[in-house]
């Protein structure tokens, strides 16, 4: 269109000089003509090419400020994580410091887990200000080394040994602990079939979970009425061919792998990722592990089985009339009254069986007697302290944020597992 407009000035240039009776244009004004289209394209060519460059300077710009913002987005979660294990692994520090304060206040020194309390120093370190229990401790906002100028961070801690360790297949007392435990969680999270009575479904689901972790290809199966496992005699992985994997009879590497196992789907996944852990805990610890997990080792493990279908009736986990939710609530609070002191709820764990032996002080005479406990039972399946701590930290820098998840064993100081998302 360009050539075209330049065609139709030299034709009305050549019109207008025959008007004023002037010639045909002599060899110096084809030249000049030449040159002045020549000039032309090179400027169009040239606007073309500055055009293209601010474009692509603009993207490249754009480009490094979200790639510098990820980057410190990345190394603000990073931060995070790190702060939080040193605090974590600082027990000799603040054991120390709380002998001393013992000495002078001539008291019992006081039991602080600092896995429980690392994330509040993570945060005063990213915020400049420091709060517990909703009272600020510490503002040292403006002060040099503390706060973030760009971007922001923070952090959670929970402890891993709250939760139900599937890994625990070794031997077949290893799997029975392991189903009877496992079985029960299924039973309150599904809330169907009544107590006493075998859900097939969910046992069934159990024993998968059980087979994919152990080391031998046969099927672990289960006497329905002694509910005692047995060694098997068919093949695990018949039920994963059409699925285009193998069962794996190796331990699970991570938590999400339990998802592979047969029978579990998204519902049942979202119910259980919180309770359930691969990770090198032994007893459950009662101090951190939910109340739902709590409850399941209750009905597991009551002194008379019998009073199942009265203490632990499923579908309805708010109802006030079900012993075992009753029980629930005032451990929720005892567990939360402690902790705002910075004590364990539990000392140890004859403090938490006796729990249950005083629940006839504050519940009605039928509800304490059907909860009564099996003592040497519980024991087994118990604890009052973990070595595992799960660390889920976050980092912000303009619109890119980023998370990290760490599982810490607090033995070696070392990370067991570690997630970048």
């Amino acid at each position: 269109m360009a050539w075209q407009a330049l065609h139709n000035l030299s034709d009305a240039v050549q019109a207008g000089r025959r008007a004023v009776g002037q010639g045909s244009p002599g060899a110096a004004d084809r030249q000049r003509g030449v040159a002045m289209l020549i000039a032309l394209a090179t400027i169009a060519i040239l606007s073309i090419f500055t055009l293209e460059f601010t474009y692509q300077s603009r993207v490249a710009v754009r480009t490094s400020i979200y790639v510098e913002d990820e980057i410190d987005a990345y190394l603000h979660a990073r931060a995070a994580v790190e702060l939080a294990g040193l605090v974590i692994g600082s027990t000799d520090i603040v054991e120390s410091i709380l002998n001393k304060y013992a000495q002078m206040m001539q008291g019992k020194k006081p039991t602080i887990n600092t896995a429980a309390y690392a994330c509040e120093f993570v945060n005063a370190f990213c915020k400049g200000n420091m709060t517990l229990m909703g009272i600020q401790l510490v503002n040292l906002e403006g002060h040099p080394g503390v706060g973030l100028k760009h971007g922001s961070c923070g952090c959670t801690s929970s402890d891993e040994d709250g939760r139900v360790n599937v890994n625990r297949t070794k031997t077949l007392p290893e799997k029975q602990a392991v189903f009877d435990t496992l079985y029960k969680v299924l039973e309150r999270n599904e809330g169907v079939a009544r107590p006493g009575e075998m859900d097939k479904d969910m046992a069934q689901l159990a024993l998968n979970i059980i087979d994919w972790s152990d080391a031998d290809g046969f099927k672990t199966d289960i006497e329905p009425t002694t509910r005692k496992l047995i060694q098997g005699q068919g093949p695990e992985g018949t039920p994963y061919t059409r699925a285009g994997y193998k069962v794996k009879d190796a331990p699970f590497d991570t938590t999400e792998e339990v998802r592979l196992v047969e029978g579990m789907d998204d519902q049942r996944w979202c119910k259980l990722k919180d309770q359930l852990t691969v990770y090198n805990t032994e007893k459950l610890n009662v101090n951190t592990a939910s109340i739902e997990v709590i409850k399941a080792l209750v009905c597991k493990n009551l002194a008379n089985p019998a009073n199942e279908q009265i203490a632990c009736a499923r579908g309805m986990e708010d109802n006030a009339f079900v012993p075992v939710n009753v029980a629930g609530k005032y451990m929720e609070v005892c567990r939360t009254l402690k902790k705002m002191v910075f004590s364990p709820p539990f000392a140890n764990t004859a403090k938490f069986v006796q729990f249950f032996d005083k629940l006839g002080t504050v519940l009605p005479p039928q509800y304490s007697q059907v909860l009564q406990i099996n003592h040497g039972k519980m024991l087994e399946d118990i604890g009052t302290s973990g070595k595992i701590v799960r660390i889920q930290a976050y980092g912000t820098a303009g619109k890119v944020s980023k998370k990290i998840t760490a599982l810490l064993d607090t033995t070696s100081q070392r990370y067991v597992y570690w997630r970048e998302d």
